[in-house]
């Protein structure tokens, strides 16, 4: 009769009931944590191009105006492009 030391005995336990998964189920939370840290930083990418954007729109109204108007009369070029087939 072999015994087992209580410590092995008790990681044993642990990886069986991690999500009922055994040792394959420690990784789980990690692969639903990692996405949200990475679009939480896609998030923090994206506040910080709008106050870029926002600090550039006050120090240059005009020109703001004008990239708005251009891309605008682009949009209106390519739509009217359209052929009817």
């Amino acid at each position: 009769m072999m015994l087992v030391s209580p410590s092995s005995s008790v990681a044993q336990k642990r990886d069986l009931h991690v999500g009922g998964l055994g040792a394959g189920g420690a990784g789980a939370p990690s692969t639903v944590i990692d996405p949200m840290i990475e679009a939480a930083g896609w998030l923090r990418q994206g506040r910080k191009a709008a106050r870029n954007a926002d600090e550039y729109v006050r120090m240059n109204p005009w020109t703001a105006l004008a990239l708005v108007a251009l891309a605008g009369v682009a949009a209106g070029l390519l739509a009217s492009q359209r052929t009817n087939v």
